[in-house]
């Protein structure tokens, strides 16, 4: 077990050292529960020691897992959406799956790749974050009774999930399973053009009440 923590203030790539690191000078804040990403680390650790293996085959894998971790730790809403708890989780615990995630250089500060471990403002900023990307859509697809096969769906195509999880249209819980259902058995290509048959339509039609059928519908339509 690890006590759960944040950094003090949001960090920028200003604040990293060389090889994605904390400064020294970064200042934490504790929290009154813990985590244990035991079995997240072990099962990295197997997977890095296969040579064969590929980081983009396990994201909804690994996803579950720090699921379970975290729903079961004590930590709350404030903490799920707070990019300053994932710095901490990204930096402090789980760098070496983030730089294994993504085949980052970490000798090379052109592409270090720092919003990996920072994350970013708006909408998509947690799907920046390699650790928050894991979490968000687990917290939300979970929820539904179909919630492991619409996580596997979510993450079988990394532009699905991008296109997904960057459109404003994730914001709304209800309406984020909905498109997932939606896309569930398109292709890359089918899915960004729905994604932004949604995007464009957002304007003129109220999609937050909408129901899932009404949103398939509208997704799918001359797919």
């Amino acid at each position: 077990m690890i006590k759960a923590r944040r950094v003090k203030k949001i960090l920028t790539s200003n604040n990293l050292e060389p090889g994605l690191l904390m400064s020294d000078s970064t200042e934490f804040v504790d929290y009154n529960f813990s985590i244990d990403l035991g079995i997240f680390l072990d099962r990295f650790n197997e997977l890095m020691s296969n040579p064969d293996s590929k980081p983009e085959d396990y994201d909804a894998e690994f996803s579950k897992i720090l699921y379970d971790a975290l729903i079961g730790s004590g930590a709350t809403e404030a903490e799920f959406y707070d990019m300053r708890f994932w710095q901490w989780i990204s930096i402090t615990q789980l760098l070496e799956y983030c730089i294994w995630r993504w085949g980052i250089d970490v000798n090379n500060t052109k592409k270090s790749h720092p919003a990996k471990v920072l994350g970013g403002g708006g909408v998509g900023g947690f799907s920046l974050n390699t650790i928050s990307r894991l979490f968000i859509p687990a917290k939300i697809l979970l929820s539904d009774q179909d919630g492991d096969s619409l996580l596997k769906s979510f993450f079988k195509i990394q532009q699905k999930e991008q296109s997904i999880s960057q459109s404003t249209l994730a914001v709304n819980s209800d309406v984020f399973i909905s498109i997932v259902k939606a896309t569930a058995n398109l292709n890359t290509k089918q899915t960004v053009k729905a994604i932004s048959r949604l995007n464009a339509r957002k304007a003129s039609i109220c999609i937050d009440a909408m129901n899932s059928e009404e949103i398939s519908e509208l997704a799918l339509l001359n797919i």
